[in-house]
């Protein structure tokens, strides 16, 4: 009796001990309170979308609605538009910064900040030329004022991305936060002053415009060492800083086409009803691996610092661990999807699209896999082995659309998420390992030993 009493007061005593540990290490505490900040920026984010979205379809109508939709819908492409270069920030400015090197650090934002600029002046011009010829005016207005918003933010974005390098991602999510909240209330004040979708498209990008000021000044302000000096223009830090960028780009379409065009797909393969039941569970789908990314990303500078102060066990405890929780959390997530989710559908759409288990059981599969895959490609993302992942990544999303041509007139609308989920167990995951058991087993030269600490230089950080 006295022993089990013992173990019942044991076992939280060791948990806690063991919780204890994994946060007494610097980087551990930065990555949970970086996910814990952008869990809660979700949180609100999709509360906001519960309240906001009623609101504006009934003060817009249908047809204004879904022409603001798509208009914010943009918003979304700011990460892509700058051909990667942000995305690079957090691989190259981690690396700088576990190395002290705040001088290369400082070049490398120069770079990118150069890269939006540049890029933002062209679209700027065309959205000059587009106005010439009419475009403010009519339905491509709000359109024009969302390329506008893309184009200002260019540069601006690049702070976020620091802020996540520097592991600090709580800042980014604080001010990520901060646009949530700006353009919730805007919208708020919008609906109560005016009926004109313009304004509503402006209120979404002025958000975007001023939570990423206040990123990038904050981050000048907070670390004066990291202010670009002189003229920002410099054709080869822009070359070395494209460089990469361009590599994350590709790696972000190839992996994003093997899904994002799943609803075109179920369209023309099957029909609108079948159109219909995908935009819902691509819904699901995108909820979850948003909510994946949110939790995980912090990791992604962090392997990169890791990395470059030769701590493999702390990386191979970061792997298992992150997987695990991941993984964990989504297996308990799918059963509550499994369990509920035709009546929880029935009841959030007032009506029975003919999402069946079938369908659930594709989602809640699809969910897994990416949960499975999400930490080894963070990983090998902070290691900078990206053309490897290109050529795994494109050979997958060739074979998951033949499959989903294959299964799709066997199993509907859950045959095409089938054809991604099968590539991502079957090859995405295996190659995954394999190129990090490769990098693992192989001794690779310090950065800090090369004379320009540049990626390309390390054998096999780039190379398949």
């Amino acid at each position: 009796m006295s022993t089990l009493v013992t173990d019942q007061i044991s076992a939280p005593t060791r948990v806690g001990q063991a919780v204890k540990a994994v946060l007494g290490h610097k980087r551990n505490r930065r990555v949970a309170v970086s996910a814990s900040v952008g869990v809660f920026q979700r949180l609100v984010q999709v509360g906001s979308t519960l309240v906001v979205m009623p609101l504006l379809l009934r003060v817009l109508g249908p047809a204004k609605f879904g022409i603001w939709g798509a208009a914010a819908s943009l918003a979304w492409l700011s990460g892509l538009v700058d051909i990667g270069t942000g995305t690079a920030l957090v691989t190259l400015v981690a690396r700088s910064s576990a190395l002290d090197r705040a001088e290369q650090a400082r070049r490398h934002i120069a770079g990118a900040l150069s890269m939006g600029s540049g890029l933002a002046g062209l679209m700027l011009v065309a959205a000059f030329v587009a106005s010439i010829n009419g475009a403010a005016q009519g339905r491509t207005a709000p359109y024009l004022i969302a390329v506008i918003g893309l184009a200002v933010n260019l540069p601006l974005n690049a702070g976020n991305n620091v802020w996540m390098a520097l592991q600090k991602g709580y800042y980014s999510g604080f001010w990520e936060l901060v646009q949530t909240l700006l353009t919730t209330a805007g919208l708020i004040a919008a609906a109560a002053l005016t009926r004109d979708v313009r304004v509503f498209v402006a209120v979404v990008y002025v958000g975007l415009v001023l939570a990423n000021i206040g990123s990038l000044v904050h981050l000048f302000w907070w670390h004066p060492e990291l202010r670009p000096e002189g003229l920002w223009f410099s054709w080869p830090v822009m070359r070395e800083v494209a460089g990469h960028g361009v590599l994350y780009f590709i790696l972000a379409l190839t992996g994003g086409l093997s899904f994002l065009l799943d609803n075109v797909l179920a369209l023309g393969l099957l029909g609108p009803e079948a159109s219909a039941r995908m935009t819902i569970a691509l819904r699901i789908c995108v909820t979850a691996i948003g909510g994946l990314a949110v939790m995980s990303q912090p990791l992604w500078p962090a392997f990169a610092d890791a990395a470059e102060k030769a701590d493999r066990k702390w990386i191979l405890k970061a792997l298992l661990r992150g997987s695990a929780l991941l993984v964990g959390l989504t297996l308990a997530g799918s059963s509550l999807l499994l369990i509920f989710g035709e009546r929880l559908l029935r009841w959030w759409l007032h009506t029975n699209l003919g999402i069946g288990s079938g369908l659930l059981w594709a989602i809640s599969a699809w969910a897994l896999a990416q949960a499975l895959v999400r930490i080894p490609i963070l990983l090998l993302n902070g290691l900078s082995i990206l053309r490897y992942q290109i050529a795994v990544f494109s050979a997958a999303t060739l074979l998951a659309f033949a499959l989903k041509f294959a299964l799709a007139p066997y199993l509907g609308v859950a045959g095409i998420l089938w054809g991604t989920t099968i590539v991502v167990f079957l090859i995405v995951i295996p190659a995954s390992i394999w190129r990090i058991w490769q990098w693992a087993m192989r001794p690779s030269p310090r950065v800090e030993e090369l004379p320009e600490n540049r990626a390309e230089e390390i054998p096999g950080n780039l190379l398949p």
